[in-house]
């Protein structure tokens, strides 16, 4: 009988891409991209709001950009219906948005002071329409100074698109909060459905005195004056008596779809609406109730803070709870997402300090989410806007654009002095959590923006991004670097079965597009050799492939690595590293060797401290929980299941101590397991459940420590792996001689440290074991039951004393029958 090891990668879709790739890459394709009126987007300096989706069905990402005069201020413009018609952002403001059926109106023509706008089906029609937030419109007519929604008329009869209608009465003529007759001055709209009964309602968000004042002049058309129609505009103060507040206005749903009746304070109450200046506001399920909440923003004065209004599961959009504030400060505004891919949305908060995340670490016992906020530390104190949160290369996180042009107090246009930040979401929760590793687009184009739009524009999978600046509109393609991926739909083999086909299935993906090389699609295979043989890969179907091995024996190393070429570029390797390989034993069953629960004495392992070391020190016994910020730092309960209760850990402290308290202090710390014998195996697998904490890893992470995993076979020790990320009672398993030749002396080691002692960090280890697998290569002569190297009549009886049952089968069925009598007279003689 010979051994080999069990394969430790589990069987799950697995995915490798090339390694060192820029982490997005955009390219400018206004000129291609963008057909529209120069005037229109080019150097007119004025305030842009995006909001987009499919308007016409047609498969393409279509773009509304909302157009007033900078800042609060005084001055409405045209808008711009930008339709994607294969590609090509194409103003088609006047044939699909021009329609209206109020008296004076050329709908989106009209000079309307449009602050916001969001594209959401609002009767259930199943096509977007369009809602907005109007501001600063005093001196105007109701008509223009309400905020309005333009219905998507969709199909008629024969197909064909009909564009957007504005209907003055879909949402009513709306009063001062003491029911005097004001225009608002809106900034936002958190738009979703809060009563329960599918339609979609609106809560807006209203500010009063802005910080500019008097008349504002800006060179809207860069002729170097301004004394052209509009340039000048007036920023006035607001009339206390005709303040709004927020407003939150509800759907009549079934009865009138599509049309708002304002509640004023019959569901939200005077605190719930109250705001000095609302500058932004959001519609999101912050408490993972299933029920949408309001996240609002109120600025300057009166309760600067993010605040979150939820909805009550009983009596849904009757009443609310709230505000509960999130974060105070001089926030502006805020984007929703889940940042850390744990399952819960968390926030980006534009302040006028520097910006910051606030991660939601579950709700509270209230029912309220909490937060733990960080600062991204590659913000700076000044003033910012809008943010959006997207995935700009495609690595499932979502990376944040933060746009800086400030709502409120100029500079505005030609420029306001700061340029837009774009971070890459480096998945490490903490203030590097959002990196600005780089500028990402020209400097240039960074300057003065108010909004940025990412949308698939191309639909290649890849976002895209619409730049809206002083200086116009902008349109910049996601040109990811020419790559392929590999992905294993059923996982990499966990083990070759000797005597057998091994096959697994291969996906190639292409990203930036080319195609796959025919015939280039390769396993390579180096058994007990040095070097390697291709074995072209068989395709199954677009992209797909089926890798299939040799045959493969008891006792044989095998190692592989998978390639194919891009027909726009060159070779990809999976591993992507230089002399990588992946690989697995050749078995036909595992057995345990060694298991260590750690209920008992564990004999022959040892804990050895440095000098260095002042407390935390590995020690064998029932762990007492700890918690840092929240979070857990030492387990309450060991890794084993059932009745265990004992595992090692660094220092055991006592019950209600302070985690700062018990934890690793200096260091390092190091637990060395037995020896074992390892010397008649050809592979072996370590396996064994770890916790790792370190308060660093959150907040700086750059200084956390790490608990390294090393293994020896009586010389040096090699690392197995340094984990660098907290972990609750994780199993780890490794290929033992993937790192070491296998002898008689092997020993495991887990090393833990604080150094230097600035942080809480906590080791564990429990459930270790070492696993074996046991190779019994197939009889070259099944018939042969009596072993004398001829198929004769003793052989002939055996199987016929067998009839019926499994003992002695030959065809695999599991029963002795005709197919086994037919094996064994095809291989009657001698054998061989």
């Amino acid at each position: 009988m010979r051994y080999a090891t069990s394969i430790t990668i589990a069987a799950v879709a697995l995915t490798s891409t090339i390694a060192n790739a820029q982490w997005v890459n955009y390219v400018n394709e206004t000129s291609t991209r963008l057909v529209a009126a120069s005037s229109l987007v080019v150097n007119d300096n004025l305030e842009k709001d995006f909001s987009w989706g499919d308007f016409d069905h047609d498969g393409d990402i279509d773009l509304i950009c909302m157009r007033k005069f900078p800042g609060s201020i005084q001055g409405g413009f045209r808008d711009l219906l930008l339709m994607n018609e294969n590609g090509v952002l194409t103003d088609r403001t006047v044939e699909y948005g021009s329609a209206s059926d109020a008296a004076g109106s050329s709908g989106m023509m009209d000079a309307a002071n449009d602050r916001d706008v969001k594209a959401i089906d609002v009767d259930n029609d199943g096509w977007l329409d369009l809602v907005t937030a109007t501001t600063m419109s005093d001196q105007v007519s109701t008509m223009l100074g309400q905020p309005r929604v333009y219905r998507n008329l969709g199909n008629n009869a024969g197909g064909a698109w009909l564009g957007f209608r504005f209907e003055d009465g879909r949402i009513p003529q709306l009063f001062a909060a003491n029911g005097s007759a004001a225009n608002p001055r809106f900034c936002d709209a958190a738009i979703a459905d809060f009563t329960g009964d599918g339609y979609p309602d609106i809560y807006y968000t209203d500010y009063d005195t802005p910080e500019t004042s008097g008349t504002i002049c800006i060179d809207l058309n860069a002729d170097g004056d301004t004394a052209d129609a509009g340039e000048c505009q007036q920023s006035p103060g607001e009339t206390a008596s005709l303040d709004y507040n927020n407003k939150f206005l509800v759907n009549l749903g079934s009865a009138n779809p599509g049309f708002f009746v304002d509640t004023t304070t019959t569901r939200m109450t005077t605190a719930q609406l109250a705001s000095a200046f609302g500058n932004a506001a959001l519609a999101a399920d912050m408490n993972g109730d299933g029920k949408k909440d309001v996240v609002r923003v109120n600025t300057l004065t009166g309760g600067q803070d993010v605040a979150v209004i939820y909805s009550k599961v009983d009596g849904l959009g009757n009443s609310f709870n709230g505000p509960d504030q999130a974060v105070a400060g001089a926030p502006y505004f805020i984007d929703v997402g889940d940042l850390d891919n744990d399952g819960d949305l968390d926030l980006v908060v534009v302040d006028d300090g520097q910006d910051k995340v606030l991660i939601n670490i579950g709700n509270g016992a209230d029912g309220y989410a909490n937060f733990t906020p960080y600062t991204i530390a590659d913000s700076v104190s000044e003033f910012g806007n809008t943010t959006r949160v997207a995935d700009l290369d495609n690595d499932g996180r979502l990376d944040v654009v933060i746009t800086d042009v400030d709502a409120d107090l100029g500079p505005f246009c030609p420029s306001s002095g700061r340029r837009t930040k774009i971070y890459h979401n480096t998945g490490v929760v903490g203030t590097a959590l959002l990196d600005e590793q780089t500028s990402v687009l020209p400097l240039a184009s960074l300057n003065s923006l108010f909004d940025m739009a990412a949308l698939d524009i191309d639909g290649n999978g890849w976002t895209d991004l619409v730049v809206g600046r002083c200086g116009g509109i902008e349109v910049y393609m996601n040109r990811p670097p020419l790559s392929l991926t590999f992905s294993y739909p059923s996982g990499r083999p966990l083990a070759f079965r000797p005597d057998d086909v091994n096959a697994f299935p291969v996906n190639v993906t292409i990203l930036g597009g080319g195609s796959v090389v025919a015939d280039s699609a390769k396993l390579y295979v180096s058994i007990d050799s040095p070097s390697y043989i291709a074995y072209p890969m068989t395709l199954t179907g677009t992209n797909a492939y089926l890798a299939t091995f040799p045959a493969i024996a008891c006792g044989q190393r095998v190692r592989y690595y998978v390639t194919a070429t891009l027909s726009n570029g060159g070779p990809t390797f999976d591993p992507p590293t230089a002399g990588g390989f992946f690989d697995a034993p050749v078995q036909t069953g595992t057995s345990t060797i060694y298991a260590e629960t750690f209920e008992g004495a564990a004999t022959g392992w040892a804990s050895v401290n440095d000098a260095s070391l002042t407390s935390g020190g590995w020690v064998l016994g029932a762990p007492i929980g700890t918690v840092s910020a929240g979070v857990p730092a030492s387990p309450s309960a060991d890794a084993t299941a059932g009745s265990g209760t004992r595992c090692f850990i660094t220092g055991l402290g006592v019950a209600g101590g302070v985690a700062s308290s018990q934890d690793v202090d200096g260091g390092p710390t190091t637990l060395t397991s037995a020896a074992f014998d390892l010397s008649a195996v050809e592979t072996a697998t370590a396996t064994m459940a770890v916790w790792f904490f370190c308060d660093d890893i959150a907040t700086t992470p750059s200084q956390a420590d790490k608990m390294r995993i090393e293994v020896s076979n009586g010389g040096a020790w090699t690392l197995m792996e340094e984990i660098s990320t907290n972990q609750q009672w994780s199993s780890k398993s490794y290929n033992l001689q993937s790192f070491i030749t296998l002898n008689s002396t092997v020993r495991v080691r887990i090393v833990a440290t604080d150094t230097p002692n600035d942080s809480v960090t906590e080791a564990g280890l429990d459930e270790f074991t070492i696993a074996i697998s046991e190779c019994v290569s197939a009889p070259a002569c099944p018939a042969d039951y009596d072993g004398d190297g001829i198929v004769g009549g003793p052989d002939l009886a055996t199987l016929l004393n067998s009839w019926g049952t499994a003992k002695r089968d030959l065809d695999g069925d599991d029963n002795v029958g005709g197919s086994d009598l037919a094996v064994l007279l095809n291989s009657w003689g001698a054998c061989g």
